[in-house]
């Protein structure tokens, strides 16, 4: 009686333990698949915000595109119709196939300039779908005034040979009526039209221009640059969620202008016309049941079950902001098996699992519980510190179960092994990982940072009779010094290359003010290298000469390598001209070099010198270069004579001479300013630039310098 009292109080407890496993195993699907649905909106949001903030790029470069030829073309205005100037309208936008053409009206003539970027995968060009020919890049159009009639020629060109005419023609076109023209003269700044048919191609596009005028703010004319609506094709095809997601795109009355299918199907994005003003129709029955939902509920967010396949799908549909003239409406699609499938088989294999696990683990559990609570709590609560990081307390703790004894051993290693790990990796990121508690993997953000490189003069001929036993210590003196001020001001060392160092800052740790934070480090980090020059110390790599490069940029910080051995670093074309700034220092004698884009959100509280305006090698664009000299404050430490900012106002007289290109004024004056200058090497480089220009003048001069070896 009593065993089989025994028995059902046992199967009883058993089947209770199952409902109430039942029950929770419902909840947690349950409650797991709000979480899907919330992440759905999330991953929309996301994707929304990706594609918005990707138009805006190529709409802030088309505007500087648009800004910087309006200011070549009213310095050299008579070079719009010429070979070299065409070359140059084309370098602005080589290598972006977003960008269509960019050409110059002329206002008092109507001459037309147009140079016409040809990307790789056409094969054909015009209405009437000429085969481009072999090498083949580019496209020049004019129009100008030929024995008193207007006359319309293309050329074909490839940029290292003369342009080859393939189709010519009288003409009626005048710039000057033109819809952009006109635009440009009604708007202070760059006008930018509605979506049109582009006449040459009949592809759909929009318009940025910009007015040009001389000196004498006298209008030459207007400058101007179309976009395909490749861009908006590529973006649409890069936002998909999922293997069966899809997106579309609506007109401000609700029309559909495009549409992708999904990866599964192999599709990317399409545009179903060219005609604004044609009403179209796409081939999907999913979008068509969306769009037709969307026009009736007028909801942002929706689930939508589709007839045609017999599958769910979440839904989001919103305008965005005002694009090319339109606010268009964006819709996001995706199956809610992408999110909730695998929630579905996991709750299916957690019920069969737990109807096994239940009957062998409640007898079990409540043997050892009372056994091992106490002491569990103690490790839970230690585990807890080391999530945040908390390693400088022992856990001492004694057990006589095994089990809890290896588990305070594997927890006590876990410590040393953390806190010996911090001085590899950034204690903030460190920290960051454990808080996250998650898995880390190879991947990262693209965020603006600010990147430090600095780099030690001499250090091979310093180091060549060097035993290693000796150098190491030496140089991780020097790193230690480094570091300290780089953190202490908000820094994070990424690595160290031999005698380099290289720093970011805003990441991983958020830093509003991370260009001036950067420049106060590598100020702070000469001080501390003239501290260890003045030391009394044995350090051998005496005198140590730090040049510092500093650039501000977007790139992408995160994890690079293997699952099996990851580093956190930031990569992008801004990591590269960081480096080549810190290489130009050894150029002009400097020792802090900072770019344009530093120096716009320091100039205010630093003391800067622009140095030159240089393409360095490896890279593709011109930007200004500055030497850092002190920080504007008095609290900092950092004085400036008089002396030095006389010498510095000498040097910028004889820079703006050398820019404007009077080379004659600009040797004279450079050649006075030497007497005084400190930086004899900078003045030298200048005097024999100008020395070369007097003598063989260059046909172009835009202030911009090339260097061919880093």
């Amino acid at each position: 009686m009593k065993v089989r009292l025994h028995i059902g109080v046992a199967t009883l407890f058993t089947l209770l333990t199952l409902v109430v496993t039942a029950t929770l195993v419902a909840i947690l699907y349950f409650g797991n698949r709000e979480l899907a649905i919330r992440t759905a909106k999330e991953r929309m949001a996301e994707a929304r915000s990706q594609s918005v903030d990707e138009m805006l790029t190529v709409i802030r470069g088309a505007g500087s595109v648009v800004s910087s030829t309006s200011v070549f073309l009213s310095n050299f205005s008579g070079d719009a119709g010429s070979n070299a100037g065409l070359d140059v309208l084309y370098s602005q936008m080589q290598g972006n196939e977003h960008y269509y053409g960019l050409y110059f009206g002329e206002e008092k003539s109507g001459d037309f300039f147009q140079s016409i970027n040809l990307p790789k995968h056409w094969k054909t060009f015009g209405p009437n779908a000429l085969p481009v020919p072999e090498g083949v890049d580019r496209v020049q159009r004019i129009i100008s005034d030929q024995s008193g009639e207007r006359v319309e020629t293309y050329f074909w060109s490839n940029g290292s040979s003369l342009a080859t005419p393939f189709r010519s023609g009288t003409a009626d076109y005048d710039p000057r009526t033109r819809p952009w023209y006109r635009g440009a003269l009604e708007q202070n700044g760059i006008y930018v039209s509605p979506l049109y048919q582009f006449e040459s191609t009949g592809r759909l596009g929009a318009t940025f221009s910009k007015t040009v005028v001389d000196d004498d703010g006298k209008l030459m004319g207007v400058v101007a640059l179309d976009i395909t609506m490749s861009a908006l094709s590529q973006i649409l095809d890069d936002i998909r969620i999922g293997d069966h997601g899809m997106v579309f795109m609506l007109d401000r009355e609700g029309r559909l202008l495009s549409y992708t299918s999904s990866r599964s199907e192999g599709g990317a994005a399409r545009f179903v016309s060219s005609d604004t003003n044609e009403t179209i129709e796409g081939n999907s029955k999913i979008i068509d049941g969306v769009i037709d939902e969307w026009r009736a509920s007028q909801q942002d967010f929706f689930r939508i079950a589709s007839a045609s396949d017999e599958r769910n799908y979440i839904t989001s549909v919103m305008p965005i902001p005002e694009i090319f003239g339109a606010q268009p409406t964006l819709g996001l699609i995706v199956p809610e098996d992408e999110f909730i499938g695998g929630i579905k088989r996991n709750t299916t294999r957690a019920m069969q699992i737990g109807v096994l696990a239940l009957v062998v683990a409640v007898a079990f559990t409540f043997v050892v519980a009372r056994l091992l609570s106490k002491n569990l709590v103690r490790v839970a609560t230690e585990a807890r510190k080391v999530s945040n990081f908390e390693l400088s307390e022992n856990l001492n703790l004694k057990s006589n179960i095994q089990e809890v004894a290896e588990l305070e051993a594997a927890v006590a290693s876990m410590k040393a092994g953390l806190s010996s790990f911090g001085a590899f990796v950034p204690k903030e990121l460190v920290r960051s990982i454990l808080s996250r508690a998650e898995r880390i993997s190879v991947g990262g953000e693209s965020r603006d940072v600010t990147l430090m490189f600095a780099d030690l003069k001499g250090f091979t001929r310093q180091t060549e009779g060097l035993e290693p036993e000796v150098l190491m210590p030496a140089l991780s003196e020097y790193f230690e010094a480094m570091e300290r001020e780089i953190s202490g001001n908000q820094g994070t060392v990424d690595k160290y290359i031999g005698d380099a160092i290289m720093a970011l800052w805003n990441a991983p740790l958020d830093d509003t003010d991370h260009p001036i934070h950067a420049c106060r480090a590598a100020l702070a980090c000469l001080q501390a290298e003239a501290k260890l020059n003045s030391d009394n110390g044995t350090l051998p790599l005496r005198p140590l000469h730090t040049r510092f490069g500093l650039h501000t940029g977007r790139v992408v910080v995160g994890n690079v390598g293997s699952l099996s051995r990851l580093q956190y670093t930031a990569l992008g074309a801004a990591v590269n001209f960081a480096s080549r700034l810190e290489g130009l220092n050894k150029v002009y004698g400097t020792r802090i070099l900072v770019s344009a884009d530093v120096a716009v959100h320091v100039e205010k509280k630093f003391l800067l010198r622009e140095v030159d305006f240089v393409v360095p090698a490896g890279t593709s664009f011109p930007s200004r270069i500055f030497e850092l000299i002190a920080e504007n404050d008095v609290k900092s430490g950092f004085l400036v004579s008089a002396a030095k900012k006389r010498e510095l106002e000498e040097w910028r007289a004889c820079y703006d001479l050398y820019q404007s290109g009077k080379w004659a004024d600009a040797l004279d004056a450079l050649q006075r300013h030497r007497k005084i200058a400190t930086n004899k090497l900078l003045v030298d480089i200048y005097v024999e630039r100008c020395s070369s220009f007097a003598s063989n003048s260059p046909a172009t001069w835009d202030g911009v310098y090339h260097f061919e070896k880093k």
